[in-house]
Formats: structure tokens, sequence, C-alpha cells
């Protein structure tokens, strides 16, 4: 097993793509921490099944945009599994708005929580493996809209761009530590948060489909396969980049 005696932080672990990775990681050995917001429910479910397969797993309730609730959620994770190698930084806000439609608030909004949030996540989780003296992987679940926007996705290509950027900048700090930081960017990927998305713009998501050259829409399982990799010791020698998990869908774009 890949992360055997591994143990890990999956924020928006409860669904999507972060069950997907929660899964997988814990099929790869790793006990599991989730963080939800919302979808209690959900949460439960997801901790269950990583717990049917032989693994520790909690779920514990944060909303990031309140006051200091990032450092809390971790000292409350670390606690629960006393101590942590793996971070997963996977819960974000998605918006789609056309441009002239947006407004500040909006666009500092999502930089709050899909770049300032992940930043400070990173900062503490850092300073557990410092003086742990672990070596440890840290992950941030960006998206390919960072790499080749479309129309409408100007606050999701921005805030993501921005957690790439973190993603290099971080890799860079911290790999004196042996703390290695990387990205994976989904494609289409079929997720409770695409839902509301593909049942009211059934033909564009159709046709997004349709260009990518594999054929097929990505399921969370896809990006959890490589979040595996990227957090085992087969990539040792790998940081600071950002891989895209699409079906080649940039490059058709």
């Amino acid at each position: 097993m890949l992360l055997k005696n591994k143990k890990a932080i999956v924020t928006g672990g409860n669904q999507g793509i972060g069950k997907g990775v929660a899964i997988a990681l814990a099929k790869a050995g790793a006990d599991v921490v989730i963080q939800y917001r919302s979808a209690k429910d959900k949460a439960l479910i997801t901790a269950g099944e990583i717990e049917a397969l032989g693994r520790k797993s909690f779920a514990i309730q944060s909303d990031f945009t309140e006051a200091n609730t990032p450092e809390e959620f971790l000292k409350d994770a670390i606690e629960k599994l006393d101590t942590v190698d793996i971070l997963v930084n996977c819960a974000a806000a998605y918006e789609r708005q056309q441009l002239l439609e947006i407004v500040p608030e909006t666009f500092a909004w999502m930089q709050k929580v899909n770049v300032e949030i992940p930043l400070r996540l990173i900062q503490q989780f850092a300073h557990h493996l410092i003086n742990k003296k672990i070596a440890g992987s840290i992950i941030n679940i960006s998206s390919i809209a960072a790499i080749r926007p479309i129309v409408g996705s100007c606050l999701i290509s921005c805030s993501k761009a921005g957690l790439d950027m973190l993603t290099k900048c971080t890799a860079l700090e911290l790999a004196q530590y042996q703390i290695r930081v990387n990205g994976i960017a989904p494609g289409q990927t079929e997720t409770e948060s695409n839902i509301p998305y593909i049942e009211s713009n059934p033909e564009e998501w159709n046709q997004a489909i349709k260009k990518i050259p594999l054929t097929r829409a990505g399921k969370p399982s896809d990006i959890g396969e490589l979040a595996v990799f990227l957090a085992s010791d087969n990539s040792s020698w790998l940081t600071g980049v950002t891989i895209p998990v699409d079906g080649g869908h940039i490059l058709s774009l």
C-alpha cells in the first residue's frame, strides 16, 4: 500500500472531487480527516466508507470564511490523528459570471476562499511538519480554467491561477524542509457541485464533453488516483507542478 501508516487531511472531503481523493487515499492505506462546511449527512457517509476500508476517519465541520476557523480546524484535525503527513486543499468556491457582471466583492470572495484559505492552511500545516521533523506532501486542487479560460470563467480562472502560483511559491520555500507541494487541475468532472450547471445548461455541458479527446467527463476517482501518487514516495522528486487531469481537454479548447 503506497500510503501505509500515512495520515491525511482533505478539505471539502465530504463530496465530489474531495470525496474521490479521500477515498483513494484511504484505499492506499491512509487514515483521513475530512472537512466539510455543510451537508453533514454526506460527510458522515464518506467517513463511514473510509472506515469500511479499515482506516480511521473523522469528519469535522468548519466554515473557513469565519475568523480563525482554518487554523482551528487544522489543529483539531492534527489532534484527531496525532500527526499528519498529507494535506489536500480541495474546499473551494465556484462562481460562473460574465465579465461585465462581476462586482469587486465577489472577486475578493473568490480570492479569499480559493487562495487565502489554502495559504493559511499550508502555513500552519508546514509549521507542524517542521516542528515534528516530518517530510510531508501538500496537494492543491486547481482547475484547467487556470490554464485556459473560457467565457464566464473569469472568477474561477483568476482565483485558481492564484492557487497555482501559490503551489509554486510554497514548493520553493518549503523544499528545504522536504515538504513537497503540487497541484492537480481537473477538467470537466461529474460532481454534485456541477449538477445545477449541467441541468441548466445541458447543451453546453454536452458540447464540452464532445471536445474532450478521451470522449468522457472525469470522475472524482480519476483525480483521487493522481493524488495518491503525489502523496506517496513514488513522487519524492516532484514538487511545484500542477498537473492537468482532463482527458486532454485543454488540447482542444
